[in-house]
């Protein structure tokens, strides 16, 4: 929903706006909007054609009950012949019920004939919290998520490659990477040494023993390891390798705020309720 200020509202947007808080409060009552703005007639005993505003409709033991809403989006509080005219109107186009919403309140007398004839009076304005702001955030809601994750991860010590003993953990952790170490064949083969680490890894996560250290040894290749990351090569005498599996608590948890901010007031006059209108077209009861 588009939302201005009070100042680029128009009578036509008021309109819809209205509708749009009484499609939304009346859809778990079963009440629906059966037409709103200037195309919205209804035809009364009279024969004649009377324009609605918004106009509801709610089924009553399979009857329809109509509501006639009628918007003021005026300068000044609305006067007692706004309520004589659509009061008429009901009569003539049997309306079961009235309401009249306005932007600037209403008059004394026109509260006390409202009441009296059973019309509903009802306020809609921007919200203004007296320092000139027409909006307020607010939190609709407060997200708390958890996360119970256990993250089983290999952990290699040593490579033993006869030559050198590799147990730095960048140098293992840049091993992992195809192009960053191969083994060069004297036939001119190059064989991935991350093919190996795999190997390992998987042969810890079968072994499911978590803190028990395993050292398993592979079949050596005749060759050379060529780590391109230090441009250095070793001798291969043998392929082993040492590690053990662990279990990491990777728990986690998180809270969000879901903000937005107040646009519209609105308040019934005689059920002495209120709801607010946030910019994103969230109504809610403010209690």
């Amino acid at each position: 929903m588009e939302n201005k200020s009070s100042s680029d509202l128009t009578w036509q947007e008021y309109e819809a706006i209205t509708k749009y808080i009484y499609e939304m409060l009346g859809a778990k009552y079963g009440i629906k909007v059966k037409g709103y703005g200037k195309d919205c007639k209804v035809v009364g005993k009279s024969t004649v054609k009377h324009q609605v505003d918004v106009l509801t409709e709610q089924l009553d033991q399979g009857k329809p009950v109509l509501c006639a809403i009628e918007c003021k989006f005026l300068k000044d509080k609305v006067a007692k012949d706004t309520v004589m005219k659509l009061h008429n109107i009901m009569i003539d186009c049997a309306i079961a019920s009235g309401i009249i919403v306005s932007k600037m309140g209403f008059t004394r007398d026109t509260v006390t004939y409202a009441e009296h004839l059973g019309i509903k009076l009802v306020e809609l304005r921007e919200f203004d919290d007296g320092t000139g702001k027409a909006v307020r955030d607010v939190t609709l809601a407060e997200l708390e998520i958890h996360n119970n994750i256990t993250v089983r991860r290999p952990n290699i010590l040593t490579i033993d490659l006869g030559s050198i003993q590799i147990s730095e953990e960048n140098q293992i952790m840049a091993m992992h990477f195809a192009d960053y170490a191969m083994i060069q064949t004297p036939e001119g083969r190059t064989i991935p040494f991350n093919k190996y680490l795999r190997a390992f890894c998987d042969e810890l996560h079968r072994n499911k023993t978590f803190l028990k250290t395993i050292t398993v040894d592979y079949p050596p290749v005749a060759g050379k390891l060529v780590r391109k990351y230090d441009d250095r090569q070793y001798d291969i005498e043998k392929i082993s390798f040492t590690g053990f599996l662990c279990e990491i608590d990777a728990s986690s948890k998180r809270s969000f705020q879901i903000m937005d901010q107040v646009w519209m007031i609105m308040k019934e006059i005689f059920e002495k309720r209120s709801y607010k209108l946030t910019k994103n077209g969230i109504i809610f009861r403010d209690l």
